[in-house]
C-alpha cells in the first residue's frame, strides 16, 4: 500500500504539460478530473473502432489531445477535439503542432453537450460513467454504423459490443450506433405467403419481434441483432428454420433470405 500511495504521489507530481502549462493527475475540470490516456489503450481503442483514412474522428473531453493526434499520426485520419478548458485545449494545439499534424488535427474550446459532432464516423471518450449516461441520447442518434469507444467507462445500459484490454491492463469498450428499426415493417419475397409483416420492438443494438404471414402469426423473435445497418434474425415456420439478414436504409431493407442470392427479401417500413 506504501508503494502504491508513492507511486500515485509521483503522478500526481509529474508535469504531463509543457513550459506554458503546468498540468498535473487529477486536474479539476468541468464535470471531472483529467487523467492521461495510456498510449497502448488508445491504439486498442483506434484499432477497435477499426479506423480508416475516410473517416472522421471526434474526441469528446479531448484533454492534452493524444487521442485525435494519434489517430491523424496512425490512421491519416482528420481528427476534431472537444473540450472544456481553455487551457487544455491550447495545450493540445501546442501538441498537434510540435507532432506537425496541426492540418490535420483541430481542437474546440466548448460543452459537449452543446457542441455538434454529428459529422463523426467515430467518437472517442475518457470521461465518466454518469457523462457517458447523459451523452447516450446524444450518441444513439448518429449515423447508423458510427463507432463509439470509451476508455475504462461503460454507458450504463448499452451492452458494448467488445470490450479491449491492453498489455498495461486498462480496458475500453466499443459500441456501433445501430439504426432504427422500431415499427411494422412490410416484406415481400419470401415463398408462401403474399403478405408477411415483421413488428420489431428495439432495444438499441437487440430486437424482440413477431412475424405473420397472411395475417397470421408463426413465429417469435427474441434474439434479433443490429450491427450498424445490418440486420440479421432467425426464425422457425413449419417445422423449418430460417434465417433473414441484410441492410436497413432509412425506411427500407433489402436481404436474403438463408443467405440464399436466389431468395432476395425487401422490406418497407410503415409510416
Amino acid at each position: 500500500m506504501l508503494v502504491a500511495a508513492l507511486a500515485l504521489t509521483g503522478c500526481a507530481a509529474t508535469n504531463y504539460g509543457d513550459e506554458q502549462l503546468k498540468l498535473r493527475m487529477a486536474t479539476v475540470g468541468k464535470d471531472i478530473m483529467w487523467v492521461p490516456s495510456k498510449v497502448d489503450i488508445v491504439h486498442k481503442m483506434l484499432d477497435a473502432a477499426q479506423v480508416r483514412s475516410d473517416d472522421i474522428v471526434y474526441d469528446l473531453g479531448s484533454g492534452d489531445g493524444i487521442i485525435a493526434i494519434e489517430a491523424a499520426k496512425r490512421h491519416g485520419v482528420r481528427a476534431v477535439g472537444i473540450e472544456y478548458n481553455g487551457d487544455l485545449v491550447a495545450l493540445a494545439r501546442r501538441n498537434a503542432q510540435r507532432a506537425g499534424l496541426q492540418e490535420r488535427v483541430s481542437f474546440k474550446q466548448g460543452d459537449v453537450f452543446v457542441e455538434d459532432f454529428s459529422e463523426a464516423t467515430v467518437v472517442t471518450l475518457y470521461m465518466g460513467e454518469s457523462i457517458n449516461a447523459r451523452l447516450m441520447p446524444k450518441l444513439l442518434k448518429m449515423r447508423p454504423g458510427t463507432r463509439v469507444v470509451s476508455n475504462t467507462f461503460r454507458i450504463e445500459s448499452w451492452v458494448p459490443d467488445q470490450e479491449l484490454q491492453s498489455a498495461s491492463g486498462d480496458v475500453a469498450f466499443l459500441w456501433t450506433v445501430p439504426a432504427p428499426v422500431e415499427g411494422r415493417w412490410d416484406l415481400s419475397g419470401i415463398a408462401g405467403a403474399r403478405v408477411v409483416t415483421l413488428d420489431i420492438s428495439q432495444k438499441k443494438q437487440f430486437f424482440n419481434a413477431s412475424i405473420d404471414f397472411d395475417g397470421k402469426r408463426v413465429a417469435r423473435i427474441d434474439d434479433g441483432q443490429l450491427a450498424g445497418t445490418q440486420m440479421s434474425l432467425e426464425f422457425t415456420h413449419a417445422n423449418k428454420r430460417y434465417s433473414l439478414r441484410g441492410q436497413v436504409q432509412g425506411s427500407r431493407f433489402s436481404g436474403r433470405l438463408n443467405d440464399d442470392p436466389g431468395q432476395p427479401v425487401s422490406g418497407v417500413l410503415r409510416p
